[in-house]
């Protein structure tokens, strides 16, 4: 039964009681207060304000405790002595969203709002559960709704704009955003978000305007570092660099305006500036010596092998870390001292993130000194360490196989990755073209849909799948779908267009095939490959002098004896038909 009070004694009596807390001086002026505003004159006398405000208190003792069940029933029951206590209604919704009953604290907020439609702080939080439930249109009228109660406050406007901008709805939040400009022009949110949201269109003069007024209303560094990134999207460099250097006038110690200002004097080539500002900010930096790698690879990038060499075995000396390591090796590489690089990269820990890419040189400087047995070694025994190998390794140590002539240890390697990652798609695509390669098409065909099985969006098997099919004139129709497919997967890839239109051929659409091999042609004009199947299909359509122009293209682009061989024999026999 529910527990009320007799009216002559008040809640603060009976808190003062011992019954819920100590503090009861503080508790009764909060009664006072709550009073004046619940209990207006005129109300009905059966309405139990000291039972309400008992259960109010108590509710509210437990939700300061974090006890929401407890405050959610203690609300509920000031809510039987008093139905009107429109501060308790508005308390019930929030206690149930952090009970996580978003669709109990909607239909609450729903019915209070039917009673009180002008309240605009309940469609506020009404909108943040929709939000919370991606609910956007239900959370964008509830904005609108309260943008109609004041239209003079733009706020709900402004999340409004942030809600369509996140949901990636860029017009609608480009309206809502310019309504708030109307409203004040000198919003600096609005200024901010339209300007971004106008970067993302490369609509950049305007959004350079935007960040202008904003900088204007409220100027900061990290804004003024925005509106100068609109310029570098320009390639306007000299404006960029004139906010870069302001903002260096203000703060010298701003390290992120002076490698932005490094960074546009690289894109313009003007390296000698680089590396003048390079060093300033070292004598700024709290970690010198990653300005050290930087200038290091400046060197190496104008060819000045010996200064960036020298650096970094300065940097070694004081910090020896991975990377440091791993561009001396890469140097000294560059510069064909392989014994070197092999000193340098043993020197990097199994722990380091460069571990791996290192193994992969010290491969390439053992190839470059024929010491191909040892390069196996080293790829075995790092595939022999679980924690340290990956896919790629035994995709090379294959390869190494391959090339010494031990392909039956080079199979069984790949054979051995695919044990240890069964759903590697790359490794068990290159095991794919490694039995292409062994003319055992079938087997390879097998691993290929294996590859689409895992990846039904590998562009590359899709092809060598759709493409081996169209070669031998099977499965078709099958072979158009996988092929199509890679080619809206990859719509620049020249070979994948030079299998589209081989199909076409195929299927007898010789107009289809033309464009299409001819688009290949533009994509890949170095590939003789594709000259050649564009000579055929020219053949095929009776246009033997574009035929037999292509064909010697291809010609002059083949390097193997059987491929130049097959393309002189189609010359001749055109030659001797009286076609030159």
């Amino acid at each position: 039964m529910l527990y009320q009070p007799r009216k002559q004694i008040s809640a603060v009596v009976l808190l003062c009681s011992g019954l819920l807390f100590s503090g009861c001086a503080q508790q009764e002026t909060v009664v006072r207060q709550e009073s004046i505003i619940a209990n207006p004159p005129g109300v009905e006398d059966d309405v139990d304000f000291g039972c309400s405000y008992f259960y109010f208190l108590w509710g509210r003792h437990a939700e300061l405790a974090a006890n929401y069940h407890e405050a959610l029933e203690a609300y509920e029951k000031a809510l039987i002595c008093d139905p009107a206590a429109d501060f308790v209604v508005r308390k019930i919704p929030l206690l149930l969203l952090r009970l996580d009953r978003s669709d109990e604290a909607i239909t609450k907020l729903e019915e209070y709002l039917e009673a009180h439609p002008r309240e605009s702080g309940s469609r506020m939080l009404l909108a943040k559960i929709f939000i919370r439930q991606g609910k956007i249109r239900e959370a964008a009228a509830q904005y609108r709704k309260v943008n109609e109660l004041v239209p003079e406050d733009f706020t709900s406007l402004l999340l409004l704009s942030e809600l369509y901008l996140a949901n990636g709805e860029k017009e609608p939040a480009r309206d809502a955003l310019e309504e708030v400009l109307q409203i004040d022009s000198r919003s600096y949110p609005a200024h901010v978000l339209l300007a971004r949201l106008l970067v993302s269109e490369k609509n950049y003069d305007k959004a350079l305007d935007h960040y202008q007024q904003a900088l204007v209303i409220n100027w900061s560094a990290d804004l003024q570092l925005e509106m100068a990134e609109g310029f570098l999207h320009q390639k306007n460099y000299h404006r960029a660099i004139r906010l870069y250097r302001d903002l260096l006038d203000r703060d010298e110690f701003n390290e992120g305006a002076r490698i932005a200002l490094i960074h546009v004097y690289l894109l313009q080539k003007r390296e000698n500036k680089a590396l003048a500002e390079l060093n300033q900010l070292k004598a700024i930096s709290s970690r010198p010596e990653r300005v050290d790698l930087t200038i290091a690879r400046l060197y190496a990038r104008r060819k000045d092998y010996n200064k960036a060499i020298l650096l970094l075995e300065d940097v070694l000396k004081k910090d020896d870390t991975g990377e440091a390591r791993y561009l001396l090796a890469i140097l000294h590489f560059q510069t064909q001292k392989y014994e070197v690089t092999l000193q340098d990269l043993q020197g990097i820990s199994p722990d380091a993130e460069e571990y791996e890419d290192g193994i992969f040189l010290q491969v390439r400087a053992l190839r470059e000194l024929k010491r191909d047995e040892q390069a196996i070694q080293l790829l075995e025994s790092a595939i022999a360490d679980e924690k340290g190998r990956n896919p790629d390794m035994y995709v090379l140590l294959a390869s190494l196989y391959q090339f010494n002539e031990q392909r039956e240890l080079g199979r069984k390697t790949f054979v051995r990755g695919i044990k240890a990652y069964p759903k590697d798609d790359k490794l068990l695509y290159e095991y794919g073209l490694y039995l292409d390669y062994r003319g055992e098409h079938q087997q390879a065909i097998e691993v290929m849909q294996q590859v689409i099985n895992l990846h039904p969006e590998h562009a590359a098997a899709l092809n060598y799948v759709g493409y081996t099919w169209a070669d031998k004139k099977i499965h078709l129709d099958k072979a158009f779908i996988y092929i199509k497919r890679a080619a809206e997967l990859k719509p620049a890839n020249g070979y994948i267009r030079d299998s589209l239109g081989w199909i076409y051929y195929r299927q007898g659409k010789l107009e289809e095939a033309i464009e299409t091999l001819e688009q290949a042609v533009k994509l890949s004009p170095d590939d003789p490959a594709i000259l050649d199947h564009l000579a055929d299909v020219y053949l095929e359509s009776g246009r033997t002098a574009d035929a037999m122009k292509t064909y010697r293209k291809a010609l002059e682009l083949f390097n193997e004896e059987k491929d130049r061989s097959r393309v002189q024999e189609k010359i001749r026999i055109l030659e001797e038909q009286g076609n030159r």
